[in-house]
């Protein structure tokens, strides 16, 4: 039972930030009928889940809010924001008890009352109170029922014998039906074997279900929504006017148990015709649910399969048969293959983390009574969830700033001629073999004025030294760097940015900031769509192997050794451009060598052409990223390591800090 309730966590937690969603956007659309279907839908499918695993003050929890939804879509009650904000506080709530199994201390169990006592506020609020709508008994005294047009309706439930396997219980499914009136139940047990030919997972009864109920057939044809396509089901209306004499009192489970045997009587039908017929549907499955664990596991083993392929590669070459080659390249072309299945595996849409930072964006807002548009785009873009993972804390850092320090308040924005609300706009695009995320603001900008003040006031820069607006914007990225006049619980106290900065290093992305004062600013971040395995160029410095990401290589040169450097400003000149230029020969083991031929990669850098000096250029690879460990932490210039065909190993370079480390200390030497 308790790998069910590991999946029911799972897909509670989904229809829980899928009710999120759909109330976000109900807020601009107050009218739109499809959003409330879509908010009534998941609230009775996570009632129905949870009662069917056992969670029950979930299952009554959200059966209080489900109510209020009711009366939404049959007309007899307006969305409004006092039931928005309920409503949020409720989700809240739920995840609280999904995460924690129902179970509350005192000061989350006072909660749990006090947003109950506010749905009944809501409920009696409203000019039609079904009896759908009790809450329970214990707030069944301040609501009153009208009275009721009530029809009966013959189920027979004859659940397939593999009935119990994903934890599926009938008995909840029929005390469900008695919340929607009165039920007498008549178990069928004619099916049921001797118990030596019994198996103990099977289920052998079926039922005759009467129901006398004021509800039409969509509540009863929802709760079998789950499970119809393991039963026969039929519904039939048999009576109207509640012929049969039925009382109004629901049952409980206990006295589901104890199933109440009809007579045989032949009861004319009423319409004479079946309502709902499901009998033993076989649906393809479209799609399944994998932990995330089994894609970690399955990535592994490709990024074995990688290595091994390029040891045999290897092999090849220094054996080169026929039938060999033929081998190594068939191999080659179904690992590729199988790699770029097991990617798209690993990929999913950032809509998948959007979500929370539409709540961030409603909630802060309101918090700093300013008022803010969030605008996403591209939200189908897909990207590696390790990647996705670690970018989730600094987006939701960037998008707190602009909405704090970039969003002015409603009275300065009509001052300045902008509109009286912000606009916040989440962009996301790929590009190449990386993914590009935005996120702009009109805003009132960063002042570089203002940044350079507060850096020479820190000691961070000289005031005599001259920077570019760009170099200046990018102080900000400086460990305990802040502009805030003063601190507070939303930001201000210099740690962040910085944070942010390291963060996205961390999963090889990149972040530069543009900004433009009284127009906005705009932040973008570049990613690689994985993080696993890349496509790198191989090197030689210095007798050892490197690996340049080949996302970052634009084209390599042969460079003779008359041609000269030009050493003062270290500026080659290729092609009639010229380029300027490390020479890694240099920098890793301090000389230089001039006698032979060497070659030059050309690198983009922040959109720039910067050119690094090899001694050789061994050709592509597919480097397969191992982390270095502990022991290696301080190399920021590495980003991992990868084992080579013939056993070696080579160091994959992050060329970018390879450059920021070169200008940082030409800097230092030129001061």
């Amino acid at each position: 039972m308790e790998l069910f309730q590991v999946k029911y966590k799972e897909e509670a937690i989904e229809l829980i930030e899928g009710m999120e969603k759909y109330l976000l956007s109900m807020e601009s659309n107050l009218d739109d009928s499809s959003l409330i279907e879509d908010v009534f839908r998941n609230m009775h499918t996570l009632k129905g889940t949870s009662s069917m695993f056992g969670f029950k003050l979930i299952a009554d929890f959200t059966h209080h809010l489900e109510s209020v939804y009711d009366l939404v879509r049959s007309g007899e009650m307006k969305i409004s924001k006092q039931i928005l904000n309920v409503s949020f506080s409720a989700l809240d709530h739920l995840s609280l008890l999904v995460n924690n199994d129902s179970k509350l201390n005192d000061k989350e169990k006072n909660l749990h009352k006090e947003l109950s006592e506010k749905v009944i506020e809501i409920i009696n609020g409203s000019t039609k109170i079904t009896q759908h709508d009790v809450l329970d008994d214990y707030y069944t005294e301040n609501i009153i029922l009208p009275v009721q047009t009530l029809t009966t309706y013959h189920i027979h439930f004859c659940p397939e014998k593999s009935f119990f396997v994903n934890g599926s219980n009938p008995l909840n499914i029929i005390n469900e039906l008695h919340h929607l009136g009165e039920c007498k139940v008549e178990a069928l047990i004619d099916n049921i074997p001797l118990l030596e030919n019994c198996e103990i997972d099977w289920c052998y009864i079926s039922w005759n279900i009467f129901l006398t109920t004021g509800k039409d057939l969509n509540p009863i044809r929802e709760i079998f929504q789950f499970v119809e396509h393991k039963c026969k089901l039929e519904i039939h209306e048999v009576l109207e006017n509640n012929s049969l004499n039925l009382t109004t009192q629901p049952h409980d489970l206990d006295n589901i148990k104890q199933c109440e045997a009809f007579d045989n009587v032949d009861l004319p039908l009423s319409r004479n015709k079946a309502i709902l017929s499901t009998a033993n549907k076989k649906e393809v499955i479209s799609s399944i649910r994998v932990p995330s664990k089994r894609l970690d596991s399955l990535m592994n083993l490709v990024s074995e399969l990688m290595t091994l392929q390029a040891k045999l590669g290897t092999l090849t070459e220094q054996n080169p048969q026929s039938e060999l080659l033929a081998v190594s390249e068939n191999l080659e072309k179904i690992s590729t293959r199988l790699r770029d299945n097991a990617f798209s595996l690993c990929l999913v849409p950032v809509e998948n983390m959007i979500t929370p930072f539409h709540r961030l964006v409603r909630d802060l807002a309101s918090e700093l009574n300013k008022e803010i548009q969030f605008i996403t785009d591209g939200t189908e873009t897909e990207l590696d969830k390790n990647i996705m993972e670690g970018l989730s804390d600094p987006l939701m850092h960037l998008l707190r700033n602009s909405i704090d320090h970039g969003i002015e308040d409603p009275e300065v924005r009509l001052h300045s001629g902008k509109k009286k609300h912000g606009t916040i706009i989440f962009k996301a695009y790929c590009a190449g073999t990386n993914v590009y995320i935005e996120i702009q603001d009109d805003g009132k900008g960063i002042d570089p004025e203002k940044i350079r003040k507060k850096a020479i006031e820190k000691r961070i820069i000289a005031a005599e030294e001259i920077l570019s607006d760009k170099e200046i914007l990018n102080l900000i990225f400086l460990p305990g760097f802040s502009t805030a006049e003063q601190v507070s619980g939303i930001s201000g106290r210099g740690v962040g940015m910085d944070v942010v900065k390291r963060k996205i290093a961390d999963i090889r992305g990149q972040i530069k900031i543009n900004s433009q004062v009284n127009i906005g600013t705009t932040i973008t971040i570049k990613l690689p769509i994985t993080v696993s395995i890349i496509d790198g160029l191989l090197v030689k410095i210095n007798d050892a192997d490197f690996v340049f990401p080949l996302s970052s290589v634009e084209r390599c040169y042969e460079v003779s050794p008359g041609l000269k450097l030009n050493k003062y400003n270290n500026l080659i000149t290729l092609d009639g451009e010229q380029i300027p230029f490390i020479s890694l020969t240099e920098e890793f083991d301090g000389t230089e060598n001039l006698t032979s031929f060497r070659e030059i990669v050309i690198i983009y850098y922040d959109e720039k052409k910067v050119g690094f000096i090899v001694d050789r250029v061994v050709g592509k690879f597919q480097a397969v990223l191992k982390p270095l460990g502990k022991y290696f932490s301080q190399m920021d210039n590495i980003s991992g390591a990868t084992i080579l065909g013939n056993g070696k190993i080579a160091l994959v370079l992050d060329t970018n800090i390879v450059i920021e480390q070169f200008l940082n200390k030409k800097n230092v030497y030129s001061c």
